[in-house]
């Protein structure tokens, strides 16, 4: 999920440190993580949007479109790339 697009900047760099995050330790973070959880993409997908606020149901489908927790989305294809890139 490489972008130049600014606004979808802090959006790439969530998910990729989501993904890897998944493959260092095995498992997703948790909702309350500081750099991880809920709030952190809140505030990445804020920014992304003129008016900088983001609603509940916003949230929940980029949450499910990403893959956050146990959906299966953008997330688990950056997993799966980063699985393949690692020396066996």
């Amino acid at each position: 999920m490489h972008t130049s697009d600014p606004p979808m900047t802090a959006i790439s760099a969530f998910a990729i440190a989501y993904a890897q995050y998944e493959l260092d330790n095995g498992t997703e973070p948790s909702a309350d993580d500081p750099v991880l959880g809920d709030d952190a993409l809140e505030d990445a997908l804020a920014s992304a949007m003129k008016s900088g606020e983001l609603s509940p149901a916003a949230l929940d489908r980029a949450k499910a479109i990403l893959g956050v927790g146990e959906a299966d989305g953008t997330i688990d294809q950056i997993l799966g790339a980063l699985k393949n890139s690692q020396p066996e």
